[in-house]
């Protein structure tokens, strides 16, 4: 393995990039979706001045999404072990095993992507490397609109080598069941995600980290086709049901139903009870709330494939908005806000 470069400068500097590994995890199950693996891929290799390899984990991609990965220059699609778990946890366990390939070939550097996520600047692996402290080596985005206070999200999160070789986080959204670890959460009050244990890996070290928020100055969704410190976009809604934290704290049945969702369980039937119980009751709101948000989607995404130069510009107030329909405002409206 190739030794690595004296990162704490070139983090301090914004240079010495030896080489980057890009990270990603491709759930899309349809073949139409392809469009939007395409044009993450040209975005990339647009975007992308530093010698990079981007890592591939495909298992639940469709053939013809893999047929795309494996024909793109600069794309290693890796055989990672299948899982059985789902939801967070799967696309945890493909992001640590992608990790651990990028590190044992030697990449100086280490960035995530989300499926539906990309740099939209020729200089965004430069600004990432200036924005991450010389303490950690990481920066990343920061959805604080969706109430993250101290997780870097997966959709983009950028760290030296070092910062993996010394503290070798998971991405894996569950506790580790330390006491220290349930303070980090009662402390910062941060909800688990993806990305969780790296947050606590940093608040555990006391290390800083380079934070990019949402930079929009025209939003569509409060959380969806979010543009994060100018550098990256994200979608936020093409590999899962659309349906947010955030969009729950707004929700009558699932705050009435919270101190049944708090109450500790002692025994298998009791925890089957519960998960029941809660089912029946939020269920229904849950199910509107998806396809509230799936309708906002829809035209996010169609504007985003049909003119992706346009959209970028429109959130950015570079470009005049087209005509959409009257309901996404009105959606749009009764989403919770983001802060400020």
């Amino acid at each position: 393995m190739e030794q690595a470069h004296d990162e704490s400068t070139a983090a301090a500097d914004g240079a010495g990039v030896r080489s980057v590994a890009i990270l990603v995890v491709y759930f899309l199950r349809k073949d139409t979706d392809q469009q939007l693996v395409q044009l993450q891929l040209d975005r990339i290799a647009r975007h992308t001045s530093v010698p990079y390899t981007l890592y591939a984990a495909a298992n639940r991609a469709t053939a013809t999404t893999r047929g795309l990965l494996a024909a793109t220059p600069n794309v290693a699609l890796c055989d990672v072990p299948e899982t059985e778990l789902r939801g967070n946890r799967e696309h945890a366990h493909y992001l640590d095993a992608l990790v651990q390939q990028a590190l044992d070939d030697g990449a100086s550097h280490l960035v995530t992507l989300d499926v539906d996520s990309f740099p939209v600047r020729d200089d965004w692996i430069q600004s990432l490397t200036t924005a991450a402290p010389p303490a950690s080596g990481l920066a990343g985005i920061l959805r604080a609109e969706n109430g993250d206070v101290a997780l870097p999200h997966p959709s983009c999160t950028f760290a030296r080598r070092s910062f993996f070789e010394q503290y070798g986080p998971s991405f894996s959204p569950d506790s580790d069941t330390t006491p220290e670890f349930r303070r980090f959460l009662r402390t910062t009050g941060q909800a688990g995600d993806t990305g969780i244990r790296l947050g606590y890996t940093l608040w555990a070290n006391d290390l800083p980290w380079g934070q990019l928020l949402r930079s929009n100055r025209h939003d569509l969704h409060y959380l969806m086709a979010g543009i994060y410190g100018d550098l990256v976009f994200h979608l936020g809604a093409a590999a899962r049901a659309i349906l947010f934290r955030r969009d729950l704290e707004h929700s009558l049945a699932h705050r009435l139903s919270a101190p049944l969702e708090r109450y500790p369980p002692r025994s298998p039937s009791v925890i089957r009870t519960k998960k029941w119980l809660l089912g029946r009751i939020r269920n229904g709101a849950e199910q509107r709330l998806i396809s509230q948000n799936g309708e906002i989607a829809a035209v996010i995404c169609n504007w985003l494939l049909a003119d992706p130069e346009g959209f970028i510009a429109y959130l950015r107030a570079e470009a005049p908005r087209p005509d959409l329909p009257d309901w996404l405002d009105r959606l749009a409206a009764v989403s919770p806000r983001r802060p400020g």
